[in-house]
């Protein structure tokens, strides 16, 4: 595969632009790039990394987003016989410092553009003996000394690899394979490679990718045309356990699955074996970093036990007695795959070694041979431990992070099993006179995570007087592995009420992270979440409340209490925000007669935007919501006001104590109209309107409530003109799909759901068409204005937070447009959240201290 004009990677795309250039290389949502354009993008930067003295031996640090851009760099560089290094985006800024200084390259690839190294160093073979061929990449892995480890591996095993993989699965160009895992996990340059080797299309996940478990990823591989799957363990997995529930998932072009990282589960690899019709095969991938890629695959069939195969060609496994007290052997790999050594402080490894006279890396796993010709693996001999569904990581490293922290006197980090993946917790002792008073546990976990990659910071820190010890005074990491397991286990739950949405997603959290959320509030992906963990909770929320979180809405919303509303609403029956009822006035809290509590519908017409709100106002408050009903659609204010009094009037409305009227941007001019005419029967009225727009500069046309309805109602991310047809009508079908991919409209939900909405949207959007605003005439009116003063930018999509606020976050406002006619700037408070984010948590509860406080002046 290798050629003259450079390494395998760039020679492959090379051949392949000129044999087959209009091909699709890879794609990333409607973006394609073919194999004359990935080649022609390749040599355009290879040209600059020449200037910078890039040649073979040399290093190039590649740190961009993971797109197709991240290949284009890889070919650039391949072309040029260099060596590159593939950073992680969210990498943490000083993680990422340390592997520059240890590898010292010649340049560096990020999204401003391509850079000198700042302290460009000698030519890896001086630093490294070479082995077989000039280096191809480093792998950097996990280091006890708290400094990653760099791992250097040759072309010639890198292309031994490909060249073994395209063979096992059987790849050719008419497959399809989606880009899945970690840029800097192995399996990254197993699709990548492997890919371009044979001139298949690579798909990137792009923003509509959104997955909130296995159906929804079926439903994705199955919109591409994937056909070839290389998952980490812990997905594969996770995805399993869900799929062994239920017969009707499927994604028939799906042909292989492999699972790389550690063992898969026996029922995960059953229930991925059927996804197709006509059966997938599964495939167990193994090879650890210190060597290319993958060095041995093996076909599993359900009910198989889990094992790893025989070597590719050119790589032999060895096993090596660990002592002479037991019968324990060691895998040693040796051939072809096996890398240099590790660069920097960590080159003398005796991990590395000659064996024989053969070049050698002793894995650190146990093994035994079988009959069949493959191996069982049983566990590690040393300090290293898989966690996440396959990352390897040195305890050592973690613990010298905690020791490094001046108050922590003595740390221990142990690992513990989680839903489907190994999970870490770390225990410290701490010198109490220089720690902090509070919160030191969520303290030592921010700090880990500004230094230490997600997948290696423990899912909780605890804080101990005294490590309990052995017999012998040695920290007993059993027991404390067996308190970190007793502590996710299920021991709480024999008392959990099955009914209680925050008591069931509480055991949720803890069982996917390891611990209880610190405080309300605390955001799931502050506190150890990550993608992986993202699909654990969410596959445990349905397990345990029958009621699916979808993925969009963890990452918009992280906090506990946030998804707790959101689950304690889809339990109760209400859909999704920005979803019509059906229903005019909806009790959305029964309560006493003192205060009564009404809320009218936005622009969106939904109820369901004042769930949360409902659940927070002051404890014994009635609240009620109001939708706009159809028979009064598009009628005019006057007649749509006139008719949602007179519907609070006939269900009582005057037999409370006190009537506080409030709706939210079009819901607040509405609730100015309602409210006027209530007070005509009703004294102890009062408007207290949320960022309400100036009826006379704000009336909305069809084509803006339209991009609204796409881009704020549904979430979609795909500008709303490519939903309006050539003679300016609205595609609701394809908005239909767009939300489903989005995640906000649910997989099996019908397009009447889109429909019914739009109707109430279009029908709003005519409302303010000509109005013009009447005095209250001594009703008691408050407005309340986000960031952008009433007048509504349509182009701003916040959130935006308030930052130490204090008790009272608002300030004194203007009146703006009609609204200044009609009150006075003394009736005006501002809070400096965009509009679009107000009823959005955390902000929401800023909106209703201002609504508790102003409904008692």
């Amino acid at each position: 595969m290798t050629s003259e004009t450079g390494a395998m990677l760039y020679s492959a795309i090379a051949a392949h632009a000129h044999d087959r250039p209009h091909a699709t290389a890879l794609s990333r949502g409607d973006r394609r790039l073919t194999y004359r354009e990935l080649a022609d993008a390749a040599d355009s930067l290879a040209l600059r990394l020449g200037d910078l003295a890039v040649a073979p031996e040399t290093v190039v640090v590649i740190d961009l987003p993971v797109d197709p851009e991240t290949v284009v760099a890889m070919a650039a560089v391949s072309k040029l016989g260099a060596a590159f290094t593939l950073l992680e985006p969210d990498l943490p800024e000083a993680r990422k410092q340390l592997i520059i200084e240890d590898c010292l390259p010649a340049a560096l690839i990020t999204e401003s553009g391509v850079t000198r190294g700042p302290r460009p160093g000698s030519p890896l073979d001086e630093r490294l003996v070479r082995r077989t061929s000039p280096a191809a990449y480093i792998g950097y892995t996990s280091g006890s000394t708290g400094v990653p480890k760099g791992a250097v591996i040759e072309q010639a095993a890198l292309e031994n690899h490909v060249r073994g993989t395209v063979d096992w699965y059987g790849l050719g160009p008419s497959d399809k394979r989606l880009f899945f895992s970690s840029i800097a996990f192995d399996l990254a340059l197993e699709q990548i490679c492997t890919s371009m080797a044979v001139g298949c299309e690579l798909a990137f996940r792009d923003e509509n990718f959104v997955y909130g478990g296995a159906d929804d990823f079926l439903y994705h591989c199955r919109r591409l045309g994937v056909t070839v799957l290389s998952l980490p363990t812990g997905v594969f997995n996770g995805f399993g356990a869900e799929l062994a529930e239920a017969a009707d998932h499927s994604a028939p072009d799906v042909r292989l699955v492999m699972a790389g990282g550690e063992a898969p589960t026996q029922a995960a690899v059953a229930a991925w074996a059927r996804i197709s019709p006509t059966g997938t095969r599964v495939v167990n991938g193994y090879g650890p970093t210190e060597t290319a890629v993958v060095v041995c695959y093996r076909d599993l069939m359900p009910g198989d036990a889990i094992a790893i195969g025989t070597p590719l060609d050119n790589i032999r496994f060895r096993l090596e007695p660990l002592d002479a007290e037991s019968d324990a052997t060691g895998l040693v790999i040796q051939g072809v795959a096996v890398g240099r050594g590790y660069l920097g402080q960590a080159a003398s490894s005796s991990a590395f070694c000659m064996l024989d006279g053969e070049w050698s890396y002793r894995t650190g796993d146990v093994a035994t041979a079988r009959s069949d010709g493959g191996f069982d693996l049983h566990g590690r001999f040393d300090a290293q431990v898989k966690v996440h569904g396959g990352f390897r990581v040195e305890l050592g490293e973690i613990v010298s992070r905690l020791l490094a922290v001046d108050f922590v006197l003595d740390a221990v980090v142990v690992p513990f099993d989680g839903v489907s993946s190994r999970l870490l917790a770390a225990w410290v002792r701490l010198d109490k006179a220089l720690a902090p008073q509070a919160d030191t546990e969520t303290e030592l976990v921010r700090r880990l995570s500004t230094t230490l990659p997600e997948y290696m910071v423990p899912s909780r820190v605890t804080v101990l007087d005294e490590f309990p010890l052995t017999s012998r005074g040695k920290v007993d990491r059993a027991a404390l592995r067996e308190l970190a397991q007793s502590r996710a286990g299920a021991g709480a739950e024999e008392d959990a009420d099955p009914a209680d949405v925050s008591e069931q997603l509480r055991l949720a959290w803890r069982h996917v992270l390891g611990s209880p959320p610190p405080d309300e509030s605390a955001s799931f992906f502050a506190v150890g979440g990550n993608s992986i963990r993202a699909i654990e909770l969410i596959t445990q929320v349905r397990d345990r409340l029958g009621v699916q979180l979808r993925a969009a809405e963890l990452y918009r919303a992280p906090r506990f209490d946030a998804l707790a509303r959101i689950l304690t609403d889809r339990r109760a029956g209400i859909p999704t925000a920005h979803h019509t009822t059906g229903t005019t006035l909806v009790t959305m809290r029964p309560g006493g007669r003192d205060r009564l509590w009404v809320f009218l519908p936005p622009l969106s017409g939904a109820v369901t935007r004042y769930a949360a709100m409902s659940r927070m106002l002051p404890a014994g408050d009635t609240v009620w919501a109001m939708e706009t009903p159809p028979e009064l659609s598009g009628k005019g204010m006057a007649t749509l006001a006139d008719g949602l009094a007179q519907v609070l009037l006939a269900q009582g409305a005057d037999r409370f104590g006190s009537i506080c009227v409030s709706g939210f941007s079009l819901g607040g001019v509405f609730g100015y109209e309602v409210a006027r005419r209530l007070h005509d029967s009703c004294d102890a009225v009062r408007a207290l309107l949320i960022d309400p727009p100036d009826p006379g500069a704000h009336r909305v046309s069809a084509y803006d409530a339209f991009d609204i309805f796409v881009r704020v109602g549904w979430s979609i991310p795909t500008p709303a003109q490519q939903f309006i047809d050539a003679d300016g009508g609205f595609d609701l079908a394809a908005v239909a799909v767009a939300a489903k991919d989005a995640g906000t409209l649910a997989r099996d939900a019908d397009q009447q759901e889109i429909v019914d909405a739009w109707a109430v949207y279009e029908s709003n959007a005519r409302i303010l068409d000509g109005w013009v605003l009447s005095r209250p005439d001594g009703l008691h009116v408050r407005l309340l204005q986000g960031d952008t003063g009433g007048e509504i930018d349509y182009s701003r999509r916040g959130p935006t937070t308030v930052a130490g606020h204090g008790d009272r976050p608002w300030m004194r406002g203007r009146a703006i447009g009609q609204w200044r006619d009609i009150l006075s700037d003394d009736g005006v408070d501002r809070l400096p959240v965009d509009h679009f984010a107000l009823l959005e948590s955390p902000n929401d509860e800023l909106v209703r201290d201002w609504l508790a406080a102003r409904a008692r002046l």
